[in-house]
């Protein structure tokens, strides 16, 4: 079945809809108005055989929006020139609008060529070579035709379907799109609407979404030229029978759900169309794309040898993507003033409009190497990070696609879980997080390390995984160390001085001579003649570093002192099924005032159970036992 859509451009009465007509043998002149004033109005269709489906367009100069909509989805332009008229302004107006939407295949007609000498003729040719000069029909045939006696008709037609096979195969990959330019009731089958599948591929029973509007519909039924199909891919017209309670307008796009976005700000590059009114900062103007016709405001960026960037300001959501092409008129009068393509959704211009970083950001998205902007876009938007699913929407392709083409990229790019990042903005994670780190040891000496929770809470990282992926990818390079899903410095031994991690050995050899009956922080200040205050962080150094055990607010047994303890309680426990504080101070040889908190703190972990006076076995009590048991052996 036809994946090619050819479109007519040309002026009006120059034989647009008679060639169609010659061609197919289907009249696009649909509308009873058109046939009365013998004008194409809106958009006409035919098929030529099953090898293409044919966009008849208007000519006249107050129809070019519907121009515009039928020609954005085209493969190969049949530029039509009367013979007795020559080039006229809608002639030039179409050649520019092509070449704004990026067609790039097409041929040239000289119709009604009976009605003229030879010698006039030649002359209309090299008029029309001299316009197309700097265009995709620069070497273009030109075909000369007559409709009404048929001259030429057959050596065109010939010429066409051999061109049209020879173009250049389709994608069927890629999310699906499909401007919609018709929308209709028919009688016993509800809603229909028309366009053209410009990517991906459309099913039955399918569930879209419809974009401005955000609403979603199931496809019942899928036609194209009059016949049935289940599926239908890139390049062919469709026509598909919608279950949707809120009628679709022209404009809207079909997609699928959650694989597109709309905005109303657009980065943009154009031209002008030589001679037209120059474009203004701040000027009103429409802007066609796709089949959408929006209002807005054109706000210039820079002018770079005829090249111009801009933001356009709009008046309403559009449907688009990056590298979409697009046609901007004039507001009133109206005229088409350019055209160009479509850089960014939404941008983020964080700098001054005109400064050379905006500029530069967006002739990195001006090129055609799809992976290159890509690359452009993660590192102009650093130090964010962006989902694949959020690159897919703006360059409109599948997550699939974006993570394949990403992938090519490494190592300047990176992919993590969900999320693709630019080896700058993991370069600059790397500088923030070591920096928080820096800080924490500074304000709490204390702590030997921190956990994630700890670290990340200042931190306006999108997700916690990333932070812990940015911190693995430190202790590979071994500014950070892990150690039980906490993180220090590697240097943090630097961030202690000398005298504190000398006091901290004093203060532990103390506490391991005085086993069972430990001091406070305050009497070991006397008796080390060092201020409480410095004990006191020598004391959490050491209980963080596990040669101290804190079983409340100023008391830390040493570590060896306190197993032996634990498993002096586990052997009376195991012997005699309960014990009392008298018991374990006796055979401690400690007295009340450390027996009780240290009771009390292996009631709190489970190995012991407070009954009234009595201490039993705890819920947890053979599995610390074990623990407890391990820790003495590797002791």
């Amino acid at each position: 079945m036809a994946r090619v859509i050819v479109g007519t451009a040309g002026h009006i009465d120059h034989g647009k809809s008679t060639l169609v007509r010659v061609l197919t043998g289907t009249d696009p002149d649909r509308l009873p108005e058109e046939k009365r004033r013998k004008i194409t109005i809106d958009l006409g269709f035919a098929f030529l055989e099953d090898v293409a489906a044919i966009i008849d367009v208007p000519g006249h100069e107050k129809f070019v929006h519907n121009m515009v909509a039928g020609a954005s989805t085209i493969d190969f332009a049949i530029l039509v020139v009367a013979a007795d008229d020559g080039v006229m302004p809608q002639t030039r107006e179409h050649l520019y609008i092509l070449q704004f939407l990026g067609v790039r295949f097409g041929t040239i007609v000289i119709t009604k060529s009976d009605v003229v000498e030879s010698e006039w003729r030649e002359l209309v040719k090299e008029q029309v070579r001299s316009v197309v000069r700097d265009t995709f029909l620069a070497h273009s045939e030109i075909y000369e035709i007559d409709s009404l006696s048929g001259r030429g008709i057959q050596e065109f037609r010939s010429f066409l379907i051999r061109s049209l096979r020879n173009l250049p195969s389709k994608r069927t990959s890629g999310t699906l799109r499909i401007p919609i330019d018709r929308v209709f009731k028919v009688h016993g089958y509800g809603t229909v609407v028309t366009g053209t599948v410009l990517s991906g591929k459309v099913e039955s029973d399918q569930h879209v979404e419809l974009l401005p509007g955000g609403y979603s519909a199931r496809v019942k039924n899928l036609q194209s030229n009059a016949k049935g199909f289940h599926n239908l891919l890139a390049g062919m017209r469709a026509a598909l029978n919608l279950n949707t309670e809120i009628l679709p307008v022209r404009g809207q796009t079909i997609t699928d759900p959650g694989s597109m976005i709309v905005s109303k700000r657009l980065s943009v590059q154009l031209q002008q169309v030589p001679g037209s009114t120059a474009l203004r900062d701040r000027q009103r103007i429409r802007l066609l794309i796709g089949t959408q016709e929006v209002m807005g405001r054109y706000r210039e960026l820079a002018d770079v040898e005829g090249t111009k960037f801009a933001l356009l300001i709009l008046e309403d959501f559009v449907v688009a993507a990056w590298h979409d092409h697009f046609v901007l008129r004039r507001y009133s009068p109206v005229e088409t003033l350019g055209g160009g393509i479509v850089l960014e959704l939404d941008p983020s211009l964080r700098t001054t409009r005109r400064s050379e970083l905006t500029i530069s950001r967006l002739k990195s998205l001006a090129v055609e190497d799809v992976s290159a902007a890509l690359c452009a876009w993660l590192r102009y938007n650093a130090p964010k990070s962006i989902t694949c699913q959020q690159l897919s929407q703006h360059f409109g392709m599948t997550a699939s696609e974006t993570q394949e083409l990403l992938r090519m990229r490494a190592p300047e790019i990176i992919l993590h879980g969900a999320f693709a990042l630019h080896s700058q903005t993991l370069d600059s994670w790397k500088d923030l997080l070591k920096g928080r780190l820096r800080d924490l040891h500074t304000t709490q000496p204390g702590e030997s390390d921190f956990a994630l929770a700890n670290i990340s809470a200042p931190l306006a990282f999108p997700d916690t995984t990333l932070i812990e992926f940015t911190l693995d990818a430190l202790v590979r390079e071994r500014h950070v160390i892990k150690s039980s899903s906490r993180y220090r410095l590697a240097s943090a031994k630097r961030l202690v001085d000398d005298d504190l991690e000398s006091l901290t050995l004093e203060v532990v050899e103390l506490l391991a001579k005085e086993r069972f009956a430990p001091s406070s922080a305050r009497v070991i200040s006397g008796i080390l003649d060092k201020p409480q205050g410095r004990v006191e962080k020598a004391l959490v150094i050491a209980a963080k570093s596990g040669t101290l055990i804190r079983l409340g607010t100023d008391m830390f047994f040493e570590s060896t002192a306190f197993h032996d303890a634990v498993q002096l309680v586990t052997k009376l426990l195991s012997a005699k099924g309960s014990i009392q504080v008298s018991d374990l101070t006796k055979e401690l040889g400690s007295s009340r005032k450390y027996v009780v908190p240290f009771l009390e703190y292996l009631d709190s972990i489970g190995i012991t159970e407070r009954r009234e006076s009595t201490r039993v076995r705890g819920r947890h009590f053979s599995t610390k036992v074990e623990n407890e048991k391990a820790n003495t052996d590797n002791t």
